[in-house]
């Protein structure tokens, strides 16, 4: 589950093309993620909301600094000693949790902002304290990972695991990193929505609490588009590796060529989450996209 590309079946040509791919990726990711931190770190009042994105392009860049490099030397056959596959290795499970678990974050938190809109945001400790737990409970999913580590001969990593406990783990993975987050955030936009249209015919009939009532929905509904976007593009780059993940330990023999060619094409898509948040950040939020139009302009020597 740590380390999803068999390479020993990986041809020259699916070697370089993957190669080429890693660095784009990583090249994306890194300058994208970095300028959303930057913009963050030097905005004066942040929100719940820029937090919890600050957290989630703090594990994206995670991902992308430590996770893809070792996959690449992986691929080109270097050998790593057993700390990295005891603890670098793994670091993609636990990246894909702390994601997961911040986007669940952000969407019930959302519902509850909109449902108590008259309650006062939540104090900027209490989010940190939050963040925190996140981190801890997406490292402790990947205790097991870190237990059952080896090194092969080829010097690549294996699992060690007990007969049935590798499909006990995946079951639980895609259990906990998949289905109930996603069924959460599921949910809480459903009560969203339902909140949303309530609160508008509640409104409809005072021009001042409509006006008020208006202005508040826009920037709910623009934070929910982004949050909507950002999930919906997780669920879909993660899907290929998932079910490949499924298929490695639930399939039947003669499913078993077909799970090995997705596990050598899915961390690719699994990797893209981390270059399409940035990217969505700008698209939806007005924020974002003016920020990024002034740093790109300050980078080439334009004055505005």
């Amino acid at each position: 589950m740590s380390h999803p590309t068999n390479f020993s079946k990986v041809t020259e040509t699916e070697k370089y093309i993957k190669l080429g791919l890693y660095v784009i990726t990583f090249l994306l990711a890194v300058a994208g993620n970095c300028l959303v931190l930057l913009i963050l770190w030097k905005k004066k009042r942040k929100s719940v909301n820029d937090t919890l994105i600050f957290n989630l392009s703090m594990s994206d860049l995670t991902l992308m600094l430590l996770s893809l490099p070792v996959n690449a030397f992986f691929l080109g056959g270097i050998e790593f000693p057993m700390v990295f596959c005891k603890f670098l290795s793994p670091l993609m499970t636990a990246t894909f949790n702390v994601s997961i678990f911040t986007l669940t974050f952000m969407a019930v938190y959302r519902w509850r902002v909109i449902v108590n809109s008259l309650r006062p945001e939540m104090r900027h400790r209490y989010v940190i304290i939050w963040i925190i737990v996140i981190w801890i409970a997406g490292f402790v999913l990947l205790l097991p990972l870190i237990i059952v580590a080896e090194t092969e001969e080829t010097g690549g990593c294996k699992e060690n695991w007990k007969p049935h406990q590798s499909r006990v783990y995946t079951a639980v993975l895609f259990i906990l990193q998949y289905v109930l987050p996603l069924t959460t955030i599921a949910g809480a936009y459903i009560l969203i929505g339902i909140e949303i249209g309530k609160a508008k015919e509640r409104h409809d009939s005072d021009a001042q609490d409509r006006f008020a009532s208006e202005v508040r929905r826009k920037e709910d509904l623009q934070i929910i588009k982004m949050m909507g976007l950002i999930v919906i593009l997780f669920a879909v780059c993660m899907l290929p590796i998932q079910v490949a993940w499924l298929i490695a330990d639930f399939g039947a023999e003669d499913h078993k060529e077909i799970g090995d060619i997705l596990l050598r094409v899915a961390d690719i898509a699994a990797y893209l989450h981390a270059c399409v948040n940035p990217i969505v950040y700008g698209t939806i939020t007005r924020y974002f996209r003016r920020e990024y139009i002034r740093y790109v302009k300050s980078v080439f020597c334009c004055k505005t």
